[in-house]
């Protein structure tokens, strides 16, 4: 018997069922602090509702989602426990902390630190800043790459088949200033590959300013990208450019204390040439 299974990656078949969970998780996650209720995300997902039903009750046993009093679902603690102990074994986050806290310290914002993950950038860090008036983003979130300094960081790093595969899917208009033709997005990247540093310009959200690098690994291939934010009021476009020959030498730094140093020095060393 073998309905739970779809189609086989890397030899070993997969589970629907583990598929349709995750589902269901991305959806609560979705919902935000005011949850959702059981018959709206029934309703929401390709499944049975007496299935869904069941993949929530089995999912509320294991504490990965839990009820409130109103009996609404929220993302329950079992997932910061797995979180955590993700975080705490990850030795980029682990080595990139106090390079981060530093990069606050000296430009006065908020500093994300980020993993590629298909076409997009997971926030695995994030250092505040000592401003009054902060951004609002959270540790797990996600933000796409074409749009993002971090995300177009990451793209310029890599090889033009990666990057077409990265570039794949569609490209949604964030704010009227998101690049999405594929021409200009191009020409963006080869900037950002030549500089060696990239700048969300309101391209993401509208009202701040972002400036990142990407982390190289001893291939030069993107580890992972750091970046510093801030509203736009505050960090205008030239200071975003001043800024970034700190966010690259937080990028080298975090890689050479990785043992990576010499592939972003290298890579670096190119630009302006």
């Amino acid at each position: 018997m073998h309905s739970n299974n779809s189609n086989s990656t890397d030899g070993y078949a997969t589970s629907t069922s583990v598929k349709r969970a995750f589902e269901l998780l991305d959806r609560i996650a979705a919902a935000g602090p005011d949850g959702v209720s059981l018959n709206d995300l029934a309703g929401a997902v390709p499944t049975a509702k007496s299935t869904t039903h069941r993949y929530v009750a089995t999912l509320v046993e294991l504490g990965a989602v839990r009820r409130d009093a109103a009996g609404r679902l929220h993302l329950g603690l079992k997932l910061i426990e797995l979180a955590g102990a993700l975080l705490g074994s990850d030795d980029l986050g682990t080595v990139a902390d106090p390079i981060l806290k530093q990069l606050v310290a000296v430009t006065g914002e908020t500093v994300h630190l980020g993993r590629p993950a298909g076409g997009e950038l997971v926030y695995i860090a994030k250092v505040e800043s000592p401003q009054s008036v902060r951004l609002v983003s959270r540790i797990g979130a996600r933000v796409p790459m074409y749009c993002s300094a971090m995300g177009k960081a990451v793209l310029a790093a890599l090889d033009d088949e990666a990057r077409q595969a990265q570039l794949a899917g569609p490209r949604d208009a964030r704010t009227k200033r998101t690049i999405v033709a594929e021409a200009k997005l191009r020409e963006e990247i080869a900037r950002v590959r030549a500089q060696g540093y990239a700048i969300d310009n309101e391209e993401n959200e509208v009202g701040v300013r972002c400036v990142g690098a990407a982390i190289l690994d001893a291939r030069g291939e993107p580890h992972g990208a750091i970046s510093v934010s801030a509203p736009a009021a505050r960090m205008p476009l030239a200071l975003a450019q001043r800024t970034a020959p700190e966010v690259i030498g937080a990028a080298q730094e975090i890689a050479r204390l990785l043992g990576h140093g010499s592939a972003v020095a290298r890579d670096h060393s190119e630009v302006g040439r």
